[in-house]
């Protein structure tokens, strides 16, 4: 005689079936299948080691543009002594006593080897930044091609051509960013004059708006400069739609302004040590460059298995589901009705 399940034992098997039911539902819609077909192509082609070849070059790509920093610097501090005895205590106050003492002898070096610093730096910091882009460049078009091992868009082109095309699309990509910065200036600018000239910047609850509208203008111009990479990066063969590249490039703009919050906001709260506020910021940094360097090349996967027919001739093989997959033709006698 087989015992029936008791009340709690069919409880607890109805609610895991209900859980079940639920997943499986979820997981059925389009939306999540899109996800699934981006996770497995971004697995499928090396998008974890691609992000970390990014995250190398840029953080390689900094150090020309401190040694830039560093020139303009020694030009303004070369005329105000007092400045730079000012920059000197504030910097020598966040170091440990045996490095502080060092302090004055690099920025007098700086001061004075100003030119030599910045002319290699900018040689260094051009070379590094088309670099840069070139491997933004093939790591996009390595997630995007519907064959991992087929390049032969890069294959024909020459090593001048290519390092051409890299410094274009860096120069393309520099006017982006400055735009992006101007405007979100100019926009900040703008709305702090508003205020004040109607006499609202003491109103304690406009503060909150007064602090989402340059992050919402800041977010729209990333929707451009993402906009523009993925279209001009793809494949010229492999084109997403227009649809498809805007709603991605809107996710990564958004996800890039939150990575933003979190370095800007949080890494601070972090640093409470002496070794903290030494190793930090660097930690930070790369931590801060792999996640951007995640999301593009993620986004990129996702843009490209937009249509689930040409994800399923993914190689190796994207997970596409039969739901996704239009039904093949049916014969009927000599003619193929569809």
């Amino acid at each position: 005689m087989t015992e029936s399940p008791g009340p709690v034992d069919g409880a607890h098997h109805s609610a895991g079936s209900g859980v079940k039911s639920w997943l499986k539902a979820r997981m059925a819609r389009p939306g999540m299948r899109h996800i699934v077909r981006g996770v497995d192509r971004f697995n499928d082609r090396l998008g974890t080691q691609f992000a970390g070849a990014i995250t190398y070059s840029s953080f390689l790509a900094v150090v020309p543009i401190l040694m830039v920093a560093f020139s303009v610097a020694g030009f303004v501090l070369s005329s105000q002594p007092q400045l730079l005895l000012d920059l000197r205590n504030g910097i020598a106050g966040q170091l440990p006593a045996g490095l502080s003492s060092t302090i004055g002898e690099v920025l007098n070096a700086a001061v004075n080897a100003r030119v030599t610093v910045g002319i290699v730096g900018l040689v260094i910091a051009l070379y590094s930044g088309v670099s840069w882009m070139g491997n933004v460049r093939t790591a996009i078009q390595a997630q995007w091609r519907p064959d991992f091992d087929t390049d032969q868009e890069t294959r024909e082109e020459s090593l001048g051509r290519y390092y051409l095309k890299s410094l274009g699309y860096l120069a393309a990509l520099g006017v982006g960013v400055l735009a992006s910065l101007l405007l979100t200036a100019a926009g900040s600018w703008a709305q702090s004059f508003a205020l004040k000239w109607f006499g609202l910047d003491r109103v304690s609850w406009l503060a909150p708006i007064a602090t989402i509208i340059p992050i919402l203008l800041a977010t729209a111009a990333d929707v451009g400069i993402f906009y523009w990479m993925y279209d001009e990066l793809s494949p010229r063969d492999v084109k997403a739609p227009r649809r498809a590249l805007l709603r991605g490039a809107v996710i990564a703009a958004v996800a890039f302004e939150v990575l933003k919050f979190l370095l800007t906001f949080l890494l601070p709260l972090l640093l409470t040590s002496t070794t903290a506020k030494l190793f930090g910021p660097i930690i930070g940094l790369l931590f801060f460059f792999n996640l951007v360097a995640t999301v593009v090349l993620f986004v990129a996967c996702w843009i490209a298995t937009a249509n689930p027919t040409a994800a399923q001739r993914t190689h190796p093989g994207t997970t596409a589901t039969p739901a996704d997959i239009p039904p093949p033709p049916v014969l009927t006698g000599k003619r193929i009705s569809s």
